[in-house]
């Protein structure tokens, strides 16, 4: 990677009902469009207006109605391959990630779908690899448990060799299409892969030409130790959570030197999720805020946030405002203090109730809630991205429509004003262009027959 960020990469995040669980309940919020293609259509039109890098389309293979309250969308979820050929269809200019979890997948029809999308693209498709998190997604499959870690990034690492083995069965110009020959394919120049390993046996070779990227980029989040080694040798671009800034430019620093020991002395991007709540002014942004928090079903529980915080709130009544609880005059540790200012500063208010507190780490873990005006969120923005924390963001609204609409009119300006972001997007762009990523790989085959000749 290279050490010149001239500007911040953004990305738009497609969770139709918002990344709040109660958003939808807000009365402009639509709570019906997960499958309503006029609704989903706007949201690939105002992301491709406001200049934005990437459509991120994330996805789980399990339907859970019990957690509706907490996670609307892991109710309802488009299937994200299926969801990116359409916003192809509709897009011009913007990248676009699918989300395969690969523990339930089979690589020959995930080579075949994403190198067809990828055409369909002209080459704007990444891949998002995620190994699952929910034992139910076992039973969808006819498995009796859902595996560990270490068996998921086996099984994964092999599923990945055998998507390029795949990507790289046809060589470029292997259709001829010679009419007056009558030869429609060179036979020789489309290989079967042949693969037989611990976890697969596929033979080949695919019957889509290679993608226009060669490979499809790949993206990868995950805090496991087998997913950074995983991450380090095969993502091009890490999906990143964001601490507190020591704590995330030590972890951005160690994403680069995992990848440089892996091989790859280019480094490694990272991109992070950004719950953003931002309005014409901060207070408006504030408001909205708290009114969002304020519609959320399920009861806050003290229990969570006294162990955050190391001091025993569950005695007190939920409408107490902090300036009440003579026990947070104890909090000591970083993490603790960090949370309560994180949370004064999201409500912007010095002492709300123990209530909204417990709301607030329910709903951030503790994590920044990124609540202004134009230039508070451009702020944060901009120390991010100049600390090397990350290099871009993956917006996270809390309700849809509005609060994208209202970041690509009031945030978008603001970053360009600052040189932070671009103006334009030129000429239409592969994936690896949009975020430098090295060239297209060499088909292994091809460099194969050449050393052979040599």
């Amino acid at each position: 990677m290279s050490t010149e960020r001239k500007h911040v990469k953004l990305g738009f995040s497609i969770w139709a009902t918002g990344i709040h669980p109660a958003g939808w309940r807000l009365p402009e919020a639509n709570a019906h469009g997960t499958f309503d293609p006029g609704f989903i259509a706007d949201t690939v039109r105002a992301a491709e207006r406001g200049l934005l890098d990437f459509y991120f389309i994330g996805d789980r293979v399990v339907g859970l109605p019990s957690s509706q309250h907490e996670s609307p969308n892991e109710v309802l979820r488009p299937e994200a391959l299926t969801l990116s050929a359409y916003v192809a269809a509709l897009s011009t200019h913007i990248g676009i990630v699918t989300t395969v979890n690969t523990t339930y997948a089979e690589p020959y029809t995930l080579a075949r779908a994403t190198a067809q999308v990828d055409h369909l693209s002209r080459g704007r498709l990444a891949w998002n690899i995620v190994t699952g998190k929910n034992e139910e997604a076992a039973g969808n499959f006819g498995r009796d448990e859902h595996w560990d870690s270490v068996r998921r990034y086996e099984w994964t690492g092999e599923f990945v060799e055998v998507v390029k083995g795949l990507w790289d069965s046809w060589e470029d110009g292997a259709l001829l299409g010679d009419k007056a020959g009558g030869q429609f394919i060179d036979e020789d120049r489309v290989h079967a892969i042949g693969h037989r390993g611990e976890h697969f046996a596929v033979t080949g070779p695919l019957n889509i030409a290679r993608p226009p990227q060669g490979h499809v980029p790949i993206l990868h989040a995950g805090s496991s130790e087998e997913s950074h080694v995983f991450g380090a040798q095969h993502a091009d671009i890490r999906f990143i959570l964001l601490q507190d800034t020591p704590k995330a430019k030590a972890y951005y620093a160690d994403l680069q030197r995992r990848r440089a020991e892996a091989g790859f002395p280019d480094g490694q991007q990272a991109v992070a999720g950004l719950p953003v709540y931002v309005a014409g002014t901060a207070r408006e942004a504030h408001e909205k805020f708290r009114q969002i928090q304020s519609l959320t079903v399920v009861e806050a529980s003290l229990g969570p946030i006294s162990e955050a915080l190391g001091v025993d709130l569950t005695g007190r009544r939920l409408d107490t405002p902090l300036d009440d609880v003579p026990e947070l005059a104890t909090v000591s540790s970083a993490r603790g203090l960090l949370i309560l200012d994180r949370a004064r500063e999201a409500y912007d208010d010095p002492s709300p109730t123990l209530r909204e507190l417990a709301l607030f780490f329910k709903r951030t873990h503790g994590k920044q809630a990124v609540v202004g005006d134009a230039v508070d969120v451009a702020d944060y923005i901009q120390e991010q991205f100049e600390e090397r924390t990350t290099d871009g963001f993956i917006l996270f609204p809390p309700y849809l429509p509005g609060p994208l609409d209202a970041f690509v009119d009031l945030v978008i300006p603001e970053l360009q004003r600052r040189d932070l972001f671009k103006k334009e997007y030129g000429a239409p762009k592969t994936f690896r262009e949009i975020f430098g990523l090295p060239g297209r790989p060499a088909n292994r085959n091809v460099a194969g027959l050449a050393s052979v000749a040599s």
